[in-house]
């Protein structure tokens, strides 16, 4: 009896050692996981489409167009075409058209890829178009199909610092941050913006903060001096003669500020409005220095006017930025001036 149990156990472990055995076994093992696994992206992408459906109701536009709405949702229309056609909507500025064309495109679409950028699409369109909240909670659902999406992340910085959340967007920069971005420009440019609005601080506490990140920051040294001029705020001359006069050329012509720094820039607007007498600077700003040239001559019917240029997108706005209204960049501005006839109309500032 016990030499039949010692028999049956070599038998078992004879037939583990058989080759043919160990692939039946590894055969099964494959076959069990790529069940379970299909089965598993099978649930998986139900609960996405599920999740997908539920977030375009959320934000589903309530529209008369029965007929513009079921020739979109025609599923012989390819998703190429639907996203070209709010593509051009977005751009034409008829942002609802295009908010409904990509929540019908979400509706169809599979992939996680094609979610993920529409989402991301459709979450500017909504920041384009000024609904900030909305923005915000659709990068928020890019973001979680795409955790590593920059320009998402970028865009919900954008919306959470316009809508005062500070601290989030703040934590939104660390994420930028471990994906490597460098964000200390924007991390101090909303330290700013949280000190401006921070209600528990005096005037006297803010500028002394936003003194010392002018520091680490010089560009935010302009808006200082503006802020400290809305005050009422006497301004210390130190503090004038470390100003960047070269990104001030606007606020010094249309305002009548301190004009005694010998600063070049500052010379050239004092002989540009005639309270200096004209002397050649070189290196000067060419439209100051035909300024002076000319009232130097007698001719007072010309002035200064100015545009804005993002060196980064080559968009040219009217007033003056710190953040380019259309690709989000900081400190990316460059003023420039040119010489027009003077109307009777008084020079105000935009600022």
């Amino acid at each position: 009896m016990k030499n039949t149990k010692v028999k049956s156990v070599d038998n078992f472990f004879i037939a583990y050692r058989d080759p043919l055995f160990g692939i039946i076994i590894l055969c099964a093992i494959v076959f069990v996981i790529s069940f379970a696994n299909y089965w598993w992206g099978v649930f998986k992408n139900k609960d996405e489409k599920q999740s997908i459906e539920k977030f375009v109701k959320k934000f589903e536009i309530v529209t008369d167009e029965r007929e513009y709405k079921k020739l979109l949702e025609d599923a012989s229309i390819p998703l190429e075409s639907l996203a070209l056609l709010a593509h051009a909507y977005g751009k034409s500025g008829d942002y609802e058209k295009a908010i409904n064309i990509y929540l019908v495109a979400l509706k169809r679409v599979k992939g996680r890829d094609e979610k993920q950028y529409l989402l991301s699409t459709l979450g500017k369109i909504y920041f384009k178009a000024g609904f900030l909240r909305r923005s915000a909670e659709v990068f928020l659902e890019s973001l979680r199909l795409h955790p590593r999406n920059e320009e998402s992340l970028k865009y919900l910085t954008v919306a959470y610092e316009q809508l005062q959340e500070f601290s989030n967007a703040e934590e939104v920069l660390d994420s930028l941050e471990e994906l490597g971005a460098k964000v200390a420009v924007q991390r101090h440019f909303l330290q700013f913006l949280a000190i401006t609005k921070d209600e528990t601080l005096g005037v006297t506490q803010k500028v002394e903060k936003l003194a010392l990140l002018c520091e680490k920051e010089p560009f935010l040294k302009r808006r200082l001096f503006e802020l400290m001029r809305e005050y009422g705020m006497e301004i210390d001359p130190k503090f004038i003669t470390s100003l960047p006069f070269e990104q001030m050329v606007d606020t010094l012509w249309y305002n009548d500020v301190e004009l005694t720094c010998k600063h070049a820039v500052v010379q050239q607007i004092a002989m540009a409005k005639g309270f200096l007498a004209y002397e050649p600077v070189e290196d000067g700003i060419f439209a100051l220095d035909v300024l002076a040239k000319l009232r130097a001559c007698g001719y007072t019917q010309a002035t200064l006017r100015f545009e804005y240029l993002c060196t980064e997108c080559k968009n040219v706005f009217p007033i003056h930025f710190y953040r380019c209204p259309h690709c989000q960049s900081i400190n990316t501005v460059a003023i420039q001036s040119a010489i027009t006839k003077e109307s009777d109309e008084e020079n105000n500032s935009f600022l």
